[in-house]
């Protein structure tokens, strides 16, 4: 009924394609700006978006924009990690440098300074950028102007990656430990240190953390889920035959990538396995799953990125194309 409403107030005609009828466009009347849910369109959107994932539909888009501009804007050495939204990207380099770019233009808007080794990882948020490095520290910068807000010290080796949630930073070493820092949304206070979680046997390659959850993956095959309170260990997961490279954390999920070829999804309650998933022909570096918990998209040392169904734990799509190397 709500869709008649908002076709008959909009004068729009049901016979013509959606794509072709702009009126149909809008969730307001431009004449009075009534605003309203148009049921239509939006059902329409999520269906493209929905197809999209399926048939693994995709554009490439490189940065700098056009090649002539890489010598100047680019990195000079293989990019380890970025983050973006809607306005910007955030790279960080072996070159030692975090560039912005802006996702419009494709040009790099800033380069920032101060680590004294590669850039392993970082995150942001709206004021402040978080970037860990091989020269042991996490600086913290802000966003809009560039400066360094604070440089965190208390690992001993690589800090392999890190991050945020509210007021909470969570890193993880290649010292084998997760510390944890608090204070993020305070501008005038300094980030202060709260917990340093032991546990794992070897480097820990990703944290993730999740309100008062933290999981954490080591090259000790062991993924680890941890009560940001008080730091103790919930859980100890074992599966993977070899050590584990990524992870995420979403809802009661845990995905983990591991040097074995292998993607496993976990239950995070019972701690046991939902679905294995093979595909890869050489270790699993990356991985996301969105919010819904649907899909997830896995890159690999075999230069593949792959799309899968994580709730029927099956490969969607193998993209082959476009990528050089790791």
């Amino acid at each position: 009924m709500a869709q008649h409403v908002v076709e008959r107030r909009l004068g729009a005609n049901k016979n013509r394609p959606m794509d072709n009828d702009e009126t149909a466009k809008y969730h307001y009347i431009e004449d009075d700006d009534k605003r309203f849910i148009n049921w239509r369109r939006l059902y329409h959107n999520r269906s493209i978006i929905e197809r999209r994932w399926q048939q693994g539909q995709y554009w490439l888009r490189s940065f700098p924009a056009s090649y002539g501009q890489g010598e100047s804007q680019g990195h000079t050495d293989w990019i380890y990690c970025l983050q973006f939204d809607t306005t910007t990207l955030i790279s960080g380099s072996r070159d030692r440098t975090i560039k912005l770019w802006d996702m419009t233009s494709g040009e790099c808007v800033r380069t920032l300074l101060g680590h004294s080794a590669s850039v392993l990882c970082l995150q942001f948020n709206d004021q402040w950028i978080f970037s860990g490095s091989s020269d042991k520290t996490i600086l913290v910068w802000d966003r809009h102007t560039g400066n360094i807000r604070q440089r965190l010290l208390g690992h001993t080796e690589s800090v392999l990656n890190l991050c945020i949630s509210k007021h909470r930073l969570v890193t993880a070493s290649k010292d084998r430990t997760v510390r944890l820092w608090e204070d993020l949304q305070k501008d005038d206070a300094p980030i202060t240190p709260t917990l340093v979680l032991r546990g794992h046997n070897a480097a820990i390659n990703a944290v993730k953390c999740q309100d008062d959850i933290i999981v954490s993956a080591s090259g000790d095959r062991t993924i680890r889920v941890w009560n940001a309170v008080d730091g103790q260990c919930l859980q100890v997961l074992t599966g993977h035959s070899r050590g584990i490279a990524c992870v995420e954390l979403v809802g009661n999920r845990i995905v983990s990538g591991s040097g074995d070829q292998g993607i496993v999804i976990w239950d995070v309650e019972q701690g046991k396995v939902i679905h294995t998933l093979a595909g890869h022909s050489d270790l699993v570096r990356t991985l996301q799953m969105d919010d819904q918990q649907k899909f997830i998209v896995s890159g690999g040392y075999d230069g593949t990125l792959r799309v899968w169904n994580a709730e029927q734990g099956h490969q969607l799509k193998c993209i082959q194309r476009g990528i050089d190397g790791r």
